[in-house]
């Protein structure tokens, strides 16, 4: 179904050589856009699916920094800052159709937000032709547990971002069904996706929840329930630092039974779930677990 309000539209690995892991998802089996570049300084490729997608960001210039600042915000200086600490799932974009209701609607609900954002980004359609992307954030970052941070994305030329031809992977993969976070006490951040979301669809599962954002799950565990579902693949490196943090994206793949074969071919290297889906571990991925699921 098409992605709806507040669903996940993106989630945002972070990473300081777009080019090498770029490469890295390639022989992963997907197909990312030509990249493009932000008027702040960072530098962007996407991994299009049918409703959402997963960027791939990184610096490119940081003397643009202060671009497109809102009271002192500047989202190419977040970056930096991220940068300086770790790779890996830095932000989970949210979709939007209206980015001023909808982040009037969750500053009503009690988010503090960090302002509205409008920009323009020139890119290139698929035939080589150059166009404009132009789009509205809602920026709804998180002060106290700042890498478990949203921002609300619309983008109000969908046609030069939902393209066809970038949305066929020799991997099969079409969605975006799941990002995962692992955090101590996983509870403390209940509150924030019921903001989102509403209390009835937060749910609580073991010792932490699952949100359902009407477009993928948003799932919070403890770091005993994330050792014991990844098993031998380690988890992303947070560089000593306990706060919670997003530690996989999961993705849905109607070519599930051929993945082995084509990892094979590249190199890749994955391990089985105790469900059953694939996981390739963060070193080959951005800093980041990829979980790969059989489309039902």
């Amino acid at each position: 179904m098409p992605n709806v309000t507040f669903g996940i539209d993106h989630p945002v690995v972070t990473v300081r050589d777009l080019a090498t892991v770029r490469e890295q998802y390639k022989r992963l089996g997907f197909a990312p856009n030509p990249v493009g570049f932000h008027p702040w300084g960072t530098t962007l490729s996407l991994l299009m699916f049918k409703d959402n997608f997963i960027e791939l960001i990184s610096v490119d210039d940081a003397s643009k920094f202060g671009t497109n600042a809102v009271d002192g915000f500047c989202y190419g200086r977040n970056v930096g800052k991220f940068l300086e600490r770790v790779e890996g799932l830095g932000l989970v974009a949210l979709h939007s159709k209206d980015a001023r209701a909808d982040h009037d609607l969750l500053t009503s609900r009690g988010l503090k937000s960090q302002g509205l954002i409008d920009f323009r980004r020139a890119m290139k359609k698929p035939d080589g032709s150059p166009d404009v992307a132009i789009v509205s954030l809602g920026l709804f970052l998180n002060e106290t547990q700042r890498d478990v941070s949203n921002f609300i994305c619309h983008q109000h030329r969908p046609e030069l971002i939902w393209v066809p031809e970038w949305q066929q992977h020799p991997n099969g993969v079409n969605a975006v069904t799941a990002v995962t976070y692992v955090a101590e006490q996983p509870l403390e951040l209940e509150q924030r996706y019921a903001a989102f979301y509403g209390d009835d669809r937060v749910v609580r599962r073991g010792a932490g929840f699952v949100a359902d954002s009407g477009c993928g799950a948003i799932r919070v565990l403890s770091p005993d329930e994330a050792k014991a579902f990844y098993g031998d693949v380690p988890l992303p490196e947070w560089g000593g630092d306990n706060s919670p943090h997003g530690i996989s994206i999961t993705v849905a793949t109607p070519r599930f039974s051929d993945l082995q074969a084509l990892w094979q071919a590249g190199g890749v290297t994955s391990e089985k779930s105790s469900t059953g889906t694939l996981l390739v571990p963060p070193e080959q991925c951005g800093n980041v677990i990829l979980e790969f699921e059989s489309t039902t």
